[in-house]
């Protein structure tokens, strides 16, 4: 009987792979979740040091997030020849 249901070809416990499958799913999706819940935080970071900036440093402040945003694109691979 145990001859019968042994298959040479079954390597590994099914069960096993997929519930390593489902606990790597979960994991990526917590890990999302908190770098999702990090830029959030850095926006929200952003908002409260651009109400502490006087009317006369906005114009600079502009220029510097801009020149900061195009750093990053780059980084990405954009270029303003793109554009």
């Amino acid at each position: 009987m145990y001859m019968n249901s042994y298959n040479p070809y079954n390597l590994f416990n099914q069960n096993i792979f997929e519930n390593n499958q489902i606990r790597q799913v979960q994991e990526h999706h917590r890990e999302q979740q908190k770098k999702v819940l990090e830029m959030r935080k850095a926006i929200s970071d952003y908002c409260e040091a651009a109400r502490k900036i006087s009317p006369d440093y906005w114009e600079y402040a502009g220029k510097q997030c801009m020149q900061e945003l195009l750093i990053q694109a780059a980084k990405d691979g954009y270029n303003r020849q793109n554009y």
